[in-house]
């Protein structure tokens, strides 16, 4: 076990330490990378109210007055954090622990805090608190369809339909206020909603096709530190402009009664029947089913195990804008407009400039679709932990600062911006905005940094109100139930191969509010351990008490990045 592990501290906040804080904010401001652009400073906006609930939940006045520093320490179990980090096993791996008293904004606890550790999906917490800073939390994001004149008195519109991808992560059928649970309508219902407003505008027939437009982002490989497989699920769909339905593909396998049959597969959404089954029954164990393009068309692949169950599975569409544009027909024709001509789609390459004429200054916007609010969208990304709509935000807010929608430039605007917040270290290093990248490196003392500075903040509120609610909504739903009211707790979750993190908000019933980050990396147990043993910590924090109440049964398997 590591010795900076073996020896946690307690900070005193005496005349020198004084200076040591004065030190550590100095380095806070360091970069990872220096030069370059710097971020604008984005205006201030009112905060906007959280779920009821929740807003209730934190707001509930418990002191008059805040706690002070003196007070916080006394009351604060330091002696307790010591004895169980102390009783780990080495089994249990590298633990980083940092935790901040949002009073006094003075660290409390740190414990391997400056250790760069891999985050997982904690990063989210940086990627969203970037976008609400930069872009507000009332922002929204348009699908468009353009063309370059109005139909014809017949309803004819010359030359073809335009779909211009805006960025919007939800162009699908998922139910909003989203209350932490997704829901969904029929998958076709955002295309379903444009096809009826064209029909509205009188649009009878479109003799020279469609184009889809994703030209707002570069087509880009997947992020250094994604694997294969990822990119086969739907937690690595590639990242585009026009993302239908999370960019992902439904899937039910159920095997034929004989190996050496075709199984029958499900498949939702397949417009056109761009999907073509070629799943096989065999004998044994099977294999991994996937899609692969094969040009005009994917195919599903793998193998069925006969006299097997039905297998469900969410695999990640190779090309999104495809998917789209052709669910965009489907829907189109389904409303009884005639559509001839083929599909074009419009990318750009890596390096490539801003087209011009992205705007289309010439055409006629003959119908939109506005996503919801950024704050609803943001929820999302936390509470169930939406990897593609990260990565797509982190894009908007770079483009809201000039950015070419890369991810480089991307990435390069999340450090300005954090870096002009002395809320960067050296030790910072970041290859997405999801968290999936294995290279990536936080400290438990960034991601405290963090969740002070938006604390603060004009759009805080809504922010910690994205944050799963322990033991109510999105990841945590099943967690921390032990603490029956006797705290709140909202934090995001993260977990990778021997993974385990969480980071967020502690309001004790006595009036104490901590910003803690909670990093676990390279354990060989199990999952469901090391979440007790993190639950455990926060119990510890939040009353001054471990509990050993169990994970419920099953959650070890929840998929979550």
């Amino acid at each position: 076990m590591d010795k900076k592990m073996k020896n946690p501290r307690l900070l005193a906040f005496d005349k020198r330490s004084k200076w040591l804080l004065i030190s550590a904010v100095a380095l806070l401001a360091s970069a990872c990378d220096s030069g370059g652009l710097r971020a604008n400073p984005s205006l201030a906006k009112p905060a906007l109210a959280a779920p009821a609930a929740q807003q209730a939940a934190w707001q509930r006045p418990a002191y008059p007055v805040s706690p002070s520093l003196a007070e916080t320490l006394r009351s604060f179990p330091t002696a307790q954090i010591d004895a169980f980090l102390a009783s780990r096993s080495a089994s249990e791996g590298i633990w980083g622990v940092s935790v901040m008293d949002l009073n006094s904004r003075q660290p409390l606890y740190e414990t391997g805090g400056t250790e760069p550790l891999q985050p997982a999906s904690t990063a989210k917490l940086l990627t969203t608190a970037f976008a609400l800073d930069v872009l507000g939390p009332d922002a929204t994001f348009s699908t468009q369809v353009l063309a370059r004149s109005a139909p014809n008195i017949n309803g004819v519109v010359q030359g073809p339909l335009v779909l211009l991808g805006g960025g919007d992560p939800n162009l699908s059928s998922r139910v909003f206020p989203f209350h932490g649970t997704t829901v969904r309508g029929p998958l076709s219902e955002p295309f379903d909603k444009l096809a009826e407003a064209l029909w509205a505008r009188g649009v009878r027939e479109i003799p020279d096709g469609l184009v889809a437009d994703t030209r707002r982002y570069p087509t880009e490989p997947r992020p250094a530190g994604w694997t294969e497989e990822d990119s086969i699920r739907w937690y690595g769909a590639p990242v585009s402009s026009l993302s239908f339905n999370d960019g992902m593909v439904l899937v039910t396998v159920r095997p034929a009664p004989r190996a050496g049959q075709w199984a029958s597969a499900s498949i939702e959404p397949n417009p056109r029947g761009l999907i073509r089954n070629a799943v096989m029954t065999v004998n044994g164990g099977g294999s991994a089913v996937r899609l692969v393009d094969k040009g005009g068309y994917w195919e599903l692949q793998g193998q069925a195990r006969a006299r097997g169950g039905a297998r469900f599975m969410m695999l990640a569409q190779p090309d999104p804008a495809r998917m789209a544009v052709l669910a965009f027909r489907d829907a189109l024709e389904k409303r009884g407009i005639l559509v001839g001509g083929g599909v074009e789609i419009l990318r750009r390459s890596p390096g490539e400039k801003v087209y011009n004429s992205l705007s289309y200054g010439n055409y006629l916007t003959l119908a939109e679709l506005r996503s919801p609010p950024l704050r609803e969208a943001v929820a999302v990304v936390n509470k169930v932990s939406q990897n593609l709509h990260a990565e797509m935000l982190l894009r908007e807010a770079s483009l809201a600062q000039g950015g070419d929608g890369s991810l480089a430039t991307a990435s390069f605007h999340l450090k300005s911006w954090l870096r002009e917040r002395a809320l960067l270290t050296p030790s910072c290093y970041m290859d997405d905005g999801c968290g999936l990248s294995r290279n990536n490196r936080l400290p438990p003392a960034a991601l405290t940094a963090v969740l002070s500075y938006a604390s603060t903040a004009p759009w805080g509120t809504v922010w910690r109100a994205s944050l799963p609610w322990g033991g109510h909504d999105g990841t945590l739903r099943h967690r921390l139930r032990s603490l029956n009211g006797e705290a709140e707790v909202y934090a995001k979750t993260g977990s990778l191969r021997g993974v385990q993190t969480l980071a967020g908000y502690i309001r004790k019933a006595d009036g104490h509010d901590y910003a803690f980050a909670i990093m676990v990396n390279g354990f060989r147990v199990s999952d469901a351990q090391i979440k007790s043993r993190i639950d455990q910590l926060v119990a510890l924090l939040a009353t001054s008490r471990i509990s050993n109440q169990p994970l419920p049964l099953g959650e070890e398997a929840e998929t979550e990045f």
